[in-house]
């Protein structure tokens, strides 16, 4: 059941995952490096319910104490923070130094081990703040576990899977509101703006939606006087969080008129390698197997494919990447319970392609959709209006 509280019983048992890692590690205190915008909150959400709209943040967790330390630059965060998070209200707080505060912390827990645990710091950290936390922390060793951290949140508990299950269900319902609003002439801006109010509505609190006009599979925000026309074939693209935070995208394709032949043989060739693909998304295959089913499905079915737009797939979660992609590592294990957002990244001759999205979990037997947005809900006909 998706409660605060059941959340609060899934993040201890996070935290406990996390210090196993830390004790294996000898690691007596880890920084999780954060701040408020999409694809940096993630970390520091996964174990404190964090949420932030900008700035820095960071979580400090001892080895053996199970209420981590959340730190955050604004004391407007702080009283959002204490009334969403996971952790004891007392242990966030908005100081005027938040480095300084994160290694005071740091250093008390890592007192005995010398070795402090670092999370996103080569990838959130500027230039400045590294070299104020390495000052700070002199004579402790700072050891970067992002990696071994997003092992771990790769992984997805039941509340987790309920959740995601939960906005996949939205987004698709999302694809209806688009259609109900959609009529030739309409501003796309503003048939965008309602799939986005009616995800609001449900308690997200941010994403974006795009759309592709010319049969490329590159989705992007239109001009804001764009209108819709009869001829158009919209691939419109909707990437958004959860209410519980978990990001998701998700795709389909519009027209007013029924798709020109070719255009629907290529529609049914992508749809034919997500086929393929998902069912390769096994435990032990990699991301490699993934991409190359997708390039042998439509070549086999005779499109000139020509390479990749975008990565085939890549774990989501409380960012929409938790980890690496099919195109950084190709050569990447797929675990049981990873939960993938899944867009063959096949692009064919002359750009031409449809971003196919949507989000699927790896089980035993293939990868499982996590939404009701199935084949036929691809191609949706619109009124005219």
């Amino acid at each position: 059941m998706l409660t605060h509280e059941s959340l609060k019983k899934d993040v201890a048992g996070r935290i406990e995952r996390i210090q196993a890692m830390m004790a294996s590690r000898d690691l007596g205190a880890l920084i999780i490096v954060g701040g408020g915008a999409p694809g940096a909150l993630g970390a520091i959400r996964y174990v404190s319910n964090a949420h932030l709209w900008g700035g820095a943040g960071y979580v400090v967790l001892g080895q053996e104490d199970p209420d981590p330390w959340l730190l955050v630059w604004s004391s407007y965060q702080g009283v959002w923070s204490r009334n969403e998070s996971t952790t004891r209200a007392e242990r966030v707080e908005s100081p005027s130094d938040v480095v300084a505060r994160a290694t005071e912390l740091a250093k008390g827990y890592a007192a005995k081990s010398r070795r402090v645990g670092m999370v996103n710091m080569n990838k959130l950290l500027s230039v400045g703040e590294h070299a104020k936390f390495s000052a700070a922390l002199e004579g402790f060793e700072l050891v970067e576990v992002t990696g071994e951290f997003n092992a771990i949140r790769q992984i997805k508990t039941p509340f987790e899977l309920e959740a995601i299950q939960q906005n996949g269900a939205i987004l698709d319902a999302c694809m209806d509101v688009f259609r109900e609003h959609a009529y030739v002439g309409a501003r796309y801006w503003e048939v965008c703006a309602a799939t986005e109010a009616f995800v609001k509505s449900y308690g997200a609190f941010w994403g974006r939606t795009k759309v592709s006009l010319d049969l490329t599979p590159y989705t992007v925000p239109t001009a804001k006087d764009h209108t819709m026309k009869e001829n158009d074939i919209i691939n419109f693209e909707i990437v958004y969080e959860s209410p519980w935070g978990y990001w998701l995208e998700m795709t389909t394709i519009f027209s007013f008129i029924d798709l020109p032949d070719e255009v629907h043989a290529m529609l049914e060739g992508y749809l034919s390698a997500v086929d393929a693909s998902s069912a390769a998304a096994k435990p032990g295959h990699t991301f490699k197997d993934v991409s190359e089913a997708n390039d042998r499905t439509l070549s086999e079915l005779g499109f000139p494919v020509a390479g990749k737009h975008t990565p085939d797939c890549h774990s989501t979660g409380l960012d929409g990447s938790d980890g690496p992609n099919s195109l950084s590592n190709p050569e990447f294990e797929l675990k049981a319970n990873m939960v993938l957002s899944f867009h063959p990244g096949t692009v064919l001759e002359n750009d031409r392609g449809f971003l196919i999205s949507d989000n699927f979990l790896v089980t035993p037997t293939g990868a499982v959709r996590l939404s009701p947005h199935s084949a036929n809900r691809y191609h949706l006909r619109l009124d005219r209006g």
